[in-house]
């Protein structure tokens, strides 16, 4: 499954905060591209069983696992458990990107410890390679993009927007149909750094992706060059859905 998510795209995927199978289950069963569990501001990566990944493979969606840091002992779990690759925050500098690549592979290409995995698949058999997604976050990245981008092994350059605008400008901009329209105070600059990760993305054959959190800003992000985004969280889409039910019937007549 992994195959699928190196392109070319678009790939649509979901993001959930909760990990929790029951949501997971619901996730699957629509169908994206993938699914990403957020093991960083979400669910501990402790909490993550091998019975959340088993249900993803049963409807054939890949699962990614964002870890909390650049750390092999959390990439390395994540991937024994069954997740189809992660996504690493944080990542400044090519040094950064090559050490969450090392942690995803085994020797001799790589620093991956080898063990009785809880999953049912050989990690050893055939061409595996999971998945390695950095996230461009910071001023540092920014700087560093293309030596980032150059990494053998970086297979997607993955912007967290709410992030990058703190260190773009001290605002963060978890809504980017703000940036795409004008109406973030730093559109401009956001909207500068969007096209050098595009760019760089392009130049070295890796896949641009953006935190879009809509459908509409999904439309709007692959007409400017990202192939990657994830268009629904799920405790977001639960909080708006049933703001909207109480709404209606709050200030019905």
């Amino acid at each position: 499954m992994s195959d699928s998510l190196r392109g070319p795209g678009p790939l649509h995927g979901l993001w959930s905060t909760t990990a929790h199978p029951a949501v997971i289950d619901v996730a699957a069963t629509l169908g994206p591209d993938f699914v990403c569990l957020d093991a960083q501001h979400g669910t501990d990566l402790s909490r993550l069983t091998a019975n959340i990944f088993t249900t993803m493979a049963y409807y054939d969606v890949p699962a990614l696992v964002r870890v909390a840091q650049n750390d092999p002992v959390d990439i390395g779990r994540a991937l024994d458990l069954g997740a189809t690759g992660v996504m690493v925050p944080m990542i400044d500098t090519g040094e950064d990107a090559a050490r969450a690549v090392a942690a995803c592979r085994y020797a001799p290409v790589g620093t991956r410890s080898y063990g009785m995995q809880t999953t049912r698949v050989d990690p050893l058999a055939g061409d595996y390679r999971p998945v390695c997604a950095t996230q461009i976050e910071t001023s540092a990245a920014l700087e560093n993009i293309d030596e980032i981008a150059s990494i053998d092994g970086v297979d997607w350059l993955y912007i967290g927007p709410a992030d990058l605008g703190l260190a773009v400008g001290g605002v963060p901009a978890p809504d980017v149909t703000k940036v795409f329209d004008g109406s973030h105070p730093l559109a401009t600059e956001l909207g500068d750094a969007f096209k050098a990760v595009v760019e760089a993305a392009a130049a070295h054959g890796k896949l641009a992706g953006l935190h879009t959190s809509s459908g509409q800003a999904t439309v709007i992000a692959e007409k400017q060059g990202f192939a990657v985004a994830c268009v629904a969280a799920d405790l977001a889409e639960m909080r708006s859905g049933m703001a909207n039910q109480l709404n209606l019937v709050r200030n019905s007549d």
